[in-house]
């Protein structure tokens, strides 16, 4: 069993050890998780008609005004849709590895010190099927979440884990990350909502402060208690009695 406050003051003893890797690795994971977006400014167009001469001619022919019109907003929609592709491609193969190597930082820094250098462990390790299995994860959340909001929390909730897993087991297909992810949080996606309505003060701070309680406390103290809340469903879950061994379909005893 886990329990709330365990893994929040675990997770603060730990921030007050090594402070300051921990609040950049959190800063470089928001600012990956918070950047695969695309926003677009809005603008209003007006169209005034010109006026015409003393003999009745306009400076600009209506028909020439709409032609050079059209073809303005349609190169302008061509590039909104080319930076929303950009965009979307940069959060799917660059962003989403970065997220997960933060995770994996996080996670190994509540039993060793890792190095700066987990943070690109997805470069190097598997990177397809990472790329692959984040790509899934956040799909299938969006298109539950089509079916209104309830059931996009809960398959949010049941996929939670899944980046703890490829972070550790980056050889893990995607299908088995899934499946272990909905055990891991079978009997426990209540008590991780309430884990995280807990932080909802810390985020209220950061908001007013306008990130700042975020970047220096709330974020680190946050992915740590997370990272901590994965070692404790891992060790409770009947699925890791055995873990992927190098990719092969073979497996081995789970040393931990």
């Amino acid at each position: 069993m886990w329990s709330r406050q365990e893994l929040k003051a675990d997770s603060r003893n730990l921030l007050s050890l090594n402070y300051w890797p921990f609040v950049l690795v959190a800063f470089i994971y928001g600012l990956v998780a918070g950047g695969g977006g695309y926003m677009g400014g809005g603008g209003t167009w007006r169209y005034a008609e010109h006026t015409m001469d003393d003999g009745g001619y306009s400076h600009m022919p209506n028909a020439h005004h709409d032609r050079f019109l059209m073809g303005f907003l349609g190169l302008a929609l061509i590039a909104v849709l080319i930076g929303a592709v950009g965009a979307l491609a940069l959060s799917i193969f660059v962003f989403h590895p970065i997220q997960v190597g933060c995770i994996r930082y996080m996670t190994m820094a509540r039993e060793v010190k890792p190095q700066f250098g987990e943070m690109v462990f997805a470069f190097k390790n598997c990177y397809g099927n990472i790329v692959k299995t984040m790509f899934l994860k956040n799909l299938y959340t969006a298109l539950w979440s089509l079916l209104f909001v309830i059931p996009g929390i809960v398959k949010a909730y049941e996929y939670a884990m899944v980046p703890f897993l490829i972070a550790e087991y980056p050889d893990m297909e995607s299908s088995e990350a899934f499946r272990i992810s909905r055990e891991m949080m079978m009997g426990d996606k209540w008590n991780a909502f309430v884990l995280d309505l807990s932080f909802l003060g810390w985020n209220f701070l950061g908001a007013i402060t306008l990130g700042i309680v975020n970047l220096f406390y709330a974020r680190p103290y946050q992915l740590l208690t997370m990272a901590g809340l994965y070692l404790r469903l891992k060790g409770k879950s009947a699925a890791f009695a055995y873990v992927p061994n190098g990719g092969s379909g073979n497996y081995k005893e789970n040393p931990f």
